[in-house]
């Protein structure tokens, strides 16, 4: 019974890592294509130093490979925590959002990024990963 709540919860591990990788990749890629320009820009806008989209670029894009292979794990989940933390509040500072909306900006789907960032940094990468093979998990 151990041995296979094991074998689930590695498996279950991947799969987490890689759709929150690369859900975060999927919001980093525009910018790297882009430069992060715009993303600057509407930062700017919010009155926001625009430099911090270039910083949004690398852990979105470049966090999200590291999760996928399972590299730096905790280290990476950690910084998306803060910086979903921070999404949070700009959204409700700056935007004025709700948690839930249909037509205006919300948050929900930061607080829910938060929490998986939050759980994989506690639990760390599973098995199947740079991180363990490396002695880090």
């Amino acid at each position: 019974m151990i041995e296979t709540y094991a074998i689930i919860l590695t498996a279950w591990l991947l799969i987490y890592r890689v759709a929150l990788g690369g859900t975060m990749m999927l919001h980093g890629y525009p910018k790297v294509k882009d430069g992060a320009k715009q993303a600057g820009q509407w930062m700017k806008s919010m009155g926001i130093p625009s430099w911090t989209a270039s910083l949004a670029m690398i852990l979105e894009f470049f966090g999200g490979i590291l999760l996928i292979t399972g590299l730096l794990t905790r280290i990476i989940s950690a910084f998306i925590a803060v910086f979903m933390f921070s999404n949070i509040i700009m959204k409700k500072t700056k935007m004025k959002a709700s948690y839930v909306a249909m037509d205006k900006p919300s948050y929900e789907v930061d607080v829910l990024y938060l929490i998986l960032a939050v759980t994989l940094a506690i639990i760390g990468p599973g098995a199947i990963s740079i991180d363990h093979l490396i002695g880090l998990a």
